[in-house]
């Protein structure tokens, strides 16, 4: 079966060149002196400006589109707030983004993300050069000695930064054009206007040089392998366990030993608080020791789920003792580790507090089966991980803290006929989870911005979709790279960032997981420090609706010889991630 490639327009280097107008002149020479000298291939040029100016529509726009280049003219339905959160938003898509005309909405747009693409400025005067700050600034490109001049007593730490490129000739108009050309089609760019775009393709690239993340570090390993270990009651009340379903508890440290001949010294695995919280008061580790052991005599790094989408059945979610228990069940899960081990912990104290509140608690789909009542779930749930996370460290305060999450990316068309900030609100509301446990949404919770440790992004084939509409696949002009929601992410929060949950079921198993590393790579060279890639499932299990073999693993639940069987395509794919060295340890 062939699968959809990525989107060929995500390919190249995607600058972006931000303007206060657009309306001809030297700006659009530029524009069309880079986009008819360098590759395409190798760059893609898009054009974004704030507004419009004189309210009409110059046929710039249309001459740029004819080139190829994009000119994104949302903007200009917005004033200067919403412009500058679009641009919040639109610029972690682009490797490269270049201000012109001293453009008022950059910065603030820049200072809203606590990473951000390099940031190139583009001057024609003194007055411009001299204007806005710069501390964001990477490189200043000035048209004259003068501005160049100016701009450097304006970066005194670093006056190198700014340079001369002289400017290509204003527009010519199209009557000119078609007099000197005829049927010949676009005449050859002068030698002495190549030389300038050979110095812009020049510092595009040593800007780029300078934006890769430094070596990976925090996990034993990158490439990991996730154990799933979901534990809810379903509507039907028979209670879903997967570690017993795949006999992983049985079998744990021959699956640990066999995932580190994959390269997986670090897993994800976890507790079922169910099992070993059955009586009020009382904890019984019979469950967890034997697998806490196999983890330590195999040298297995494991990051380990307290809460898996299961409690005890004696136990109400939506009361605080859920809130109390929890954080009792968290304490006593790290007295036991620390007692096996002087290991520095790993904990992700409530998995997927998105997902687990719009299925509870929004559609019905998980327990407790509740409608409208997700945010109200959503508060509780991260009550509960706050609590635990108090309790952990009251144990061990080296404790780290791991928050996986779904990473989603939901898109406005206006096919649809919905408003644009529909879409975008709920794009927003993904971090919901995250900006409660920080302490940025409902302080009075007492979230904390240390809380937010380690961000785990769950990430699947389905995770992107049309507002109002449906999925799209990674072929689809609206997708966005993994990379760029990657960057998003990173720039939201400023923490290391890993790949904890992805993967998909029968023969798209190697294509996805070769999609995923590669945008990996892409994400990390643009500066995002993604410390980890882990495939999860790891292990093909049960479904949870209808106990189907899902077919989604590395392993198969069977065992074949000293160890489970393998999916040969996926393995083969995963060899070849760690055999070209991206397996950073």
């Amino acid at each position: 079966m062939s699968h959809p490639p990525p989107h060929p327009s995500d390919r190249p280097v995607r600058v972006l060149f931000v303007f206060a107008w657009l309306a001809g002149g030297p700006e659009e020479g530029l524009l069309r002196l880079l986009s008819q000298t360098l590759d395409p291939a190798r760059f893609r040029i898009d054009a974004l400006p704030c507004r419009l100016q004189d309210a009409t529509l110059d046929p710039t726009h249309e001459r740029l589109a004819a080139l190829g280049i994009t000119v994104d003219r949302a903007a200009y339905e917005m004033g200067f707030d919403d412009t500058v959160r679009y641009l919040e938003r639109k610029i972690a898509g682009y490797e490269i983004v270049v201000s012109c005309q001293d453009v008022a909405d950059i910065y603030p747009a820049m200072e809203r993300l606590r990473h951000h693409p390099p940031l190139i400025e583009y001057g024609r005067s003194v007055v411009e050069a001299m204007a806005g700050p710069k501390h964001l600034t990477t490189r200043y490109v000035a048209a004259t000695e003068a501005a160049r001049a100016a701009a450097a007593d304006r970066m005194p730490d670093r006056p190198e930064a700014a340079m001369l490129i002289p400017p290509p000739p204003g527009f010519v108009p199209p009557r000119w054009l078609q007099t000197v050309r005829g049927n010949l089609g676009q005449p050859p760019v002068p030698p002495e206007q190549d030389a300038i775009a050979r110095q812009w393709e020049a510092l595009f690239d040593a800007v780029l040089a300078q934006t890769s993340a430094p070596p990976p570090g925090l996990f034993q390993s990158f490439l990991q392998g996730g154990f799933e270990c979901s534990t809810q009651r379903l509507r039907s009340g028979r209670r879903v366990d997967v570690i017993a379903a795949t006999r992983h508890d049985i079998h744990a440290e021959s699956d640990y030993r066999q995932l580190q001949g994959f390269g997986m010294r670090t897993v994800r695995d976890g507790l079922r608080w169910h099992l070993i919280d059955q009586t009020p008061g009382r904890h019984d580790f019979a469950s967890f020791l034997p697998m806490a052991k196999a983890a330590l005599r195999a040298g297995t790094e494991v990051i380990w789920d307290l809460m898996h989408y299961g409690w005890p059945d004696d136990l109400e979610i939506w009361s605080p003792a859920f809130v109390d228990r929890f954080a009792a069940f968290a304490r006593a899960a790290a007295r036991v580790w620390r007692d096996e081990t002087d290991a520095v912990p790993f904990w992700c104290p409530v998995n997927e507090i998105s997902f687990f509140s719009w299925g509870g608690g929004d559609v019905g789909y998980l327990n407790p089966f509740a409608h409208g009542r997700g945010f109200e779930l959503k508060l509780q749930l991260a009550r509960a991980s706050i609590a635990a996370m108090h309790a952990l460290r009251e144990v061990d305060p080296r404790a780290r803290f791991v928050h996986c999450e779904p990473l989603i990316a939901i898109h406005h068309s206006a096919a649809t006929g919905r408003p644009r900030h529909e879409a975008e609100g709920w794009h927003q509301a993904q971090f919901q989870a995250l900006e409660l446990l920080s302490g940025r949404l409902h302080p009075e919770i007492g979230g904390d911005p240390t809380f937010v440790d380690i961000v785990g992004a769950n990430y699947y084939p389905t995770n992107q979709w049309i507002h109002g509409s449906h999925p799209i696949d990674i072929d689809h002009p609206l997708y966005r790279p993994l990379s760029d929601l990657l960057f998003e992410l990173h720039a939201r929060y400023r923490r290391p960032i890993f790949i904890a949950e992805t993967g998909v079921e029968d023969d798209r198993r190697a294509p996805w997981f070769r999609y995923v590393a590669a945008e990996v790579a892409r994400a990390r060279q643009r500066g995002v420090p993604v410390e980890g890639l882990c495939l999860y499932p790891i292990l093909n299990h049960p479904g949870w609706d209808d106990d189907r073999d899902c077919h989604n693993g590395l392993m198969t639940q069977g065992f074949v010889g000293d160890g489970r069987g393998v999916d040969p395509a996926l393995a083969e794919a995963v060899a070849g991630f760690a055999l070209h060295g991206q397996d950073a340890r």
